[in-house]
């Protein structure tokens, strides 16, 4: 059994392993671990690593750990049709949402995890270039054993 996790690099690597391993069936050019100054090609996913927050959930030194990231989809530069592109890059997002539920406790990593939100928008990276754009967050949650006190 995998030990689970309090670490937003596991989590953040996770996902990135999770959209390399599925990106030719997500229609994928490139997966990046951390978000990118230029995109060579779309569509692209960015992994971020987000925030980790605990709670002491027993003794001695238990924690519930609810760790973030952030998932960044780069659809195509804003050159192209509004209408298409803003419906192409819903359908991507909600495809990496259902990559992401599809191993919920992340192998073992986490006792669950969730995409808690998905932000439609546009994203600017350079000087010039604008992309369709969308961000997932995904939420996980694992306990801990923090060392013992001396």
């Amino acid at each position: 059994m995998v030990d689970q996790t309090d670490s937003v690099v596991d989590i953040a690597q996770f996902l990135f392993d999770q959209l390399d391993d599925n990106k030719t069936p997500l229609g994928l050019t490139d997966v990046f671990y951390g978000d990118q100054e230029k995109i060579p090609r779309v569509p692209a996913v960015a992994v971020e690593s987000g925030t980790k927050s605990r709670e002491i959930n027993g003794a001695p030194r238990r924690t519930l750990n609810t760790i973030t990231a952030y998932l960044i989809i780069y659809h195509s530069k804003i050159d192209a049709s509004v209408q298409v592109t803003r419906k192409e890059v819903d359908l991507l997002a909600e495809a990496v949402e259902s990559l992401v539920h599809s191993n919920s406790t992340m192998d073992g990593l986490v006792i669950h995890s969730l995409v808690t939100e998905i932000q439609s928008g546009y994203s600017a990276k350079g000087k010039t270039d604008i992309y369709r754009s969308a961000r997932l967050t995904v939420t996980a949650t694992s306990q801990s054993q923090l060392p013992l006190a001396r």
